[in-house]
């Protein structure tokens, strides 16, 4: 029986980095309304059912944090804590309760999982499989259920998984990039793309990668199926919104086109390492991440008294954030929860130079070519 495309989108984003290092960690923080907090040992059994037949994962560093108020867990000090604690969680990743003594009604689920093996969005519904499964205490993943739909062969996937480097990470704790945040209500993908078509020329990008995410399954919170979809500036120029959405949709279509002819372990090797270094190679790049409407994900579908989404925080990591640094790049991300869109967007700064060397210059798996 031939491999799934879903199976192929997964294998091609293991081996699209040779290795697993502390520049491909990147950190994300839910944020919810519970009417009481849960405890470490909840988490523990919680989390038996997410490595459950995991082909990925079979454990975490499971940790609690405490602070005062939710401003001093603030984004900007996400990459701290993550290379302050990378030598803990290297071969898994860390997962931490957030609970915060000037409201005992608020708690997070925060993680800093490694990239290749998992995306962004499908982090975003970890969390929310998760927080289902502390509330009802039944399994909110369905690992096993949601692979067999998706006809991926979960048997074979240790064979493309990427070592992770086991020496010390000297992990930079600096961002190349700061970010502003802010909020607003929501609007469609027309204006929306009206906007960062705005944001772009602003810049005087040459490129624009839409990430997307290939494989939106309800079923399954795990894996990486994240695609990194070129638009050149010549169809950003002469494109409404619409228009940009179609564009990036044809290429997206384009892309699975040619992975539905890899079948090969070596294939997928050689397809992976080109395609960093395509991406590595691209350049004055501005970067969209829009996760769209997650209200059907927010907690209220089971005991929302006892757990509901009020916030989702997160950046990419370090090698993705270096592609997005200099005069004419950026990188802008977007989520929006019941009436809210939460917006996050970087801000050029004068000392980007040393922190991208820093982030992916001395990096293997940045110079793949």
């Amino acid at each position: 029986m031939p491999l799934s495309i879903a199976d192929k989108i997964l294998r091609l984003s293991l081996t699209t980095f040779p290795f697993i290092d502390a520049s491909q960690f990147f950190p994300s923080l839910s944020t919810y309304k519970v009417d009481r907090t849960f405890e470490l040992a909840e988490f523990e059994e919680a989390m038996t059912h997410f490595f459950r037949g995991n082909p990925l994962f079979s454990k975490c560093h499971l940790v609690e944090l405490t602070f005062d108020t939710p401003e001093d867990f603030p984004l900007s000090s996400f990459q701290a804590l993550l290379a302050e604690k990378y030598e803990s969680f290297y071969d898994s990743f860390l997962l931490a309760s957030v609970t915060y003594r000037s409201d005992p009604h608020l708690q997070g689920i925060f993680t800093c999982i490694p990239f290749p093996l998992q995306d962004g969005y499908k982090v975003f519904r970890f969390h929310q499989a998760l927080m289902k499964t502390l509330k009802t205490r039944q399994d909110g993943f369905r690992i096993a259920e949601g692979l067999a739909e998706l006809g991926i062969r979960a048997d074979e996937l240790a064979a493309f998984l990427p070592p992770a480097q086991t020496s010390p990470s000297g992990a930079s704790k600096e961002l190349p990039v700061s970010f502003t945040e802010g909020s607003e209500p929501p609007v469609k993908i027309g204006p929306f793309m009206e906007r960062m078509r705005a944001d772009f020329l602003d810049r005087d990008s040459a490129n624009m990668f839409v990430l997307k995410n290939s494989l939106y399954s309800p079923k399954l919170p795990l894996g990486n199926t994240l695609r990194f979809l070129t638009v050149p500036r010549s169809v950003i120029e002469q494109s409404t919104g619409i228009q940009i959405r179609d564009y990036y949709r044809a290429e997206e279509q384009r892309e699975i086109d040619a992975l539905s002819r890899i079948e090969r372990r070596e294939d997928f090797i050689e397809a992976g390492h080109a395609r960093i270094g395509k991406m590595i190679a691209t350049p004055d790049v501005f970067a969209v991440n829009n996760y769209g409407n997650v209200s059907a994900h927010d907690g209220s579908d089971a005991q929302a008294d006892q757990g509901m989404l009020v916030k989702y925080e997160w950046h990419m990591p370090l090698i993705v954030l270096g592609l997005t640094v200099g005069e004419r790049s950026g990188l802008s991300w977007t989520i929006t929860i019941r009436d809210k869109a939460f917006n996050f967007a970087t801000v050029r700064t004068s000392s980007q130079g040393d922190t991208v060397m820093a982030a992916t210059g001395k990096n293997p798996a940045a110079s793949v070519a």
